[in-house]
């Protein structure tokens, strides 16, 4: 997939169907406008694309800190198993945020985006305060020869799928709910970096990464997980949180252990993709060393039995 990031003097060398976004997190909402890219850029020959953005600069959108469902990157790796040819992450600027609404179709969407299809969901807005929407879209088709198509929402228990939704459920923990949301297990991606290597002493090693501070994680606590190593799968167990017992506090980290996994030591600096399955229990500050390593191992066993490898 071709990945054009942080360039507003751009130009698609083939004309594109396109979908437009924030696309945090690609849940089932957006999924459904790429596949209907996908199926309208093979049926008239066209590459497939996905018009987003980077995090909006607090400079110019002040409110706190930003944490995103998905980083940039895990974004451009989930757009790439998609089947999406070209991800566009236009950056975010002032004279963006400026632009009125017909400027952009003109300038950004045909003339560099060269698109012949653009596909939006129903609420998507875009432009100079927000005044361009997906009937100014549609209105505009025919003036500027392409194809506008507007999707209804996704749902889920009777409610639009949406990011707020899944974020929602995310900080209940409810991973369940926020797989089925995704279509997916919500994932964590890194590289392995040295832990305090306590997991060893008890026959547990574990595998640590440290998150992106703009990634929004579910609460402290510790999920039965499967994670991707080197190609292949791996059950377990992930402990997400600060290691009150053992730890600085401070410090939030991604600790897995690998179900019989026995290449200890041997992955640092490798990326581990670690997806969240089930909420097992908050984290808890231990009076010894001892209770935290026998309540380690009956997590351990308790996924197990839950994975059906006993």
């Amino acid at each position: 997939m071709e990945y054009i990031h942080d360039i507003e003097e751009f130009c698609l060398t083939r004309p594109c169907a396109v979908t437009l976004g924030k696309f945090d997190g690609i849940h089932r909402g957006h999924q459904k406008l790429i596949e209907e890219v996908r199926r309208e850029a093979e049926e008239k020959n066209l590459i497939s694309a996905v018009f987003t953005f980077d995090g909006m600069p607090l400079s110019l959108v002040p409110q706190q800190e930003q944490h995103f469902l998905s980083t940039n990157y895990e974004r451009h790796e989930i757009l790439e198993r998609l089947g999406i040819d070209v991800e566009v992450e236009y950056p975010f600027t002032e004279s963006f945020m400026r632009m009125p609404p017909e400027e952009f179709i003109e300038k950004i969407l045909v003339e560099r985006m060269k698109a012949k299809v653009i596909v939006v969901g129903t609420d998507y807005c875009f432009g100079k305060d927000r005044a361009g929407n997906a009937k100014m879209l549609e209105d505009y088709a025919e003036k500027y020869g392409y194809k506008a198509i507007v999707m209804e929402k996704e749902r889920y228990q009777n409610r639009i799928i949406s990011s707020t939704y899944v974020r929602e459920e995310l900080m209940r923990g409810s991973m369940e709910t926020v797989n089925a949301l995704l279509g997916r297990p919500y994932t964590i991606l890194g590289n392995v970096s040295m832990g305090s290597q306590i997991g060893r002493t008890i026959d547990m090693p574990t595998m640590n990464i440290y998150p992106s501070t703009r990634k929004l994680l579910p609460p402290n606590g510790v999920y039965a997980s499967k994670s991707m190593f080197e190609g292949k799968t791996w059950y377990g167990v992930t402990d997400i949180g600060v290691r009150p017992t053992v730890g600085d506090g401070h410090q939030i980290r991604v600790e897995t252990n690998l179900f019989d996994f026995e290449g200890d030591g041997e992955g640092y600096g490798k990326r581990l993709e670690v997806s969240l399955l089930h909420f097992l229990r908050s984290e808890t500050k231990f009076d010894s060393l001892e209770a935290l390593k026998a309540q380690m191992k009956q997590d351990a066993e308790f996924a197990r039995k839950m994975f059906m490898m006993d």
